[in-house]
C-alpha cells in the first residue's frame, strides 16, 4: 500500500527491524523519581567520591534560556552516528529515493521507541560543525513525550526549537545539516558522548552545570549516597546562615570537627 507519505510496507519493515533493539533494561520508577531531588554537581560528586567514576560529558551544555533553573532526568536511549564517505548529495538523494531508507533512520527509531520521559543521546563524533538535530526532530520528540536530547555534536533551527521549548544539550550550533556528513548506524548501543561511554538504560541528568551519566548498575547506590550528602549539605547551609566566619562553617562537616577537637582538648 502506498500513501502520500510513502510505502507503508517499508515503514512496517523498518519498525520491525528496529523493534528488536527497543527493549532495554530500565531503572525503576522509584529510582528515577528519587533523582529528581538532585542536581548534576551533587550526582557527579557522589559518583566520583564514592566510586571513583567520572562521567561528566565534557563540552555539552544547555542551549536555551528556558532550560535555566531546571534539571532534566531520564533513561538514556542511544544513537550512534559516524562520518560518511563524502558522496555528491545527488547520489545520497537518489539512494534514498530508490530504497526509502534514510541516513537518520536510527535517530528516528529512537524517537519512535522512546518512552515518555526518556532522554535521547546521539553520538555525532563530537562534530560541532554539523547539526545532528533540528526542529522537525524536536517536534517529533516532543510529541512522543521525550524529556530532552543530548547531542555529541551540534543543533540547528535554534529559533524554532526555542519556540517549541524542547530541551537540547549540545556542543554548539551549526547551520550545516548532517545528511551529507554523517549517518546513523546504531540504535540502543553503547555510544561515546563527551568522552564518556553512555549505554541504553543509564540515567542521564542535565542542568546548567552540564550533563552527567549514571551507569545503570550504580544508580540505586548513587541515589542513596547522594540523598545522604544532600541532607548533610542542608545542614551546612543552615550553619552558613548562622555563622559569623566562613572558616567555621565550611567545608561541610567543619562544625562537627571543630566541636570534637574542642571536646578532645578539654579532656
Amino acid at each position: 500500500m502506498t500513501t502520500l507519505y510513502g510505502d507503508i510496507s517499508l515503514v512496517d519493515e523498518l519498525i520491525e527491524e528496529f523493534r528488536k533493539y527497543a527493549k532495554i533494561e530500565r531503572p525503576s520508577r522509584e529510582v528515577l523519581d528519587g533523582f529528581k531531588k538532585l542536581d548534576v554537581s551533587l550526582v557527579y560528586d557522589t559518583l566520583w567520591n564514592r566510586f571513583g567514576i567520572d562521567t561528566y560529558l565534557v563540552g555539552i551544555r544547555p542551549m536555551f534560556e528556558f532550560m535555566k533553573d531546571k534539571v532534566y532526568i531520564g533513561t538514556a536511549i542511544t544513537v550512534k552516528e559516524v562520518s560518511t564517505t563524502h558522496e555528491p548529495i545527488t547520489v545520497v538523494q537518489k539512494r534514498f529515493q530508490e530504497t526509502g531508507r534514510s541516513r537518520i533512520d536510527h535517530a528516528l527509531a529512537a524517537i519512535d521507541f522512546a518512552e515518555p520521559g526518556d532522554i535521547i543521546v546521539i553520538d555525532g563524533e563530537g562534530r560541532d560543525d554539523v547539526a545532528i538535530w533540528g526542529d522537525n526532530m524536536a517536534m517529533l520528540a516532543k510529541r512522543n513525550g521525550v524529556c530532552a536530547v543530548v547531542l555529541y555534536g551540534a543543533v540547528r533551527d535554534v529559533p524554532r526549537i526555542r519556540m517549541l521549548e524542547f530541551p537540547v544539550f549540545a556542543k554548539g550550533v551549526s547551520p550545516r545539516g548532517s545528511l551529507y556528513y554523517l549517518e546513523s548506524i546504531g540504535f540502543n548501543v553503547p555510544v561515546t558522548c563527551g568522552g564518556v561511554q553512555v549505554r541504553p538504560g543509564d540515567i542521564i541528568i542535565g542542568d546548567e552545570d552540564g550533563v552527567v551519566s549514571v551507569p545503570k548498575e550504580y544508580a540505586a547506590k548513587v541515589l542513596e549516597y547522594a540523598l545522604e550528602t544532600l541532607e548533610k549539605e542542608n545542614i551546612t547551609k543552615e550553619a552558613i546562615k548562622s555563622s559569623r566566619y566562613a572558616l567555621e562553617s565550611y567545608p561541610a562537616g567543619r562544625p562537627d570537627i571543630l566541636r570534637k577537637l574542642k571536646e578532645k582538648a578539654e579532656k
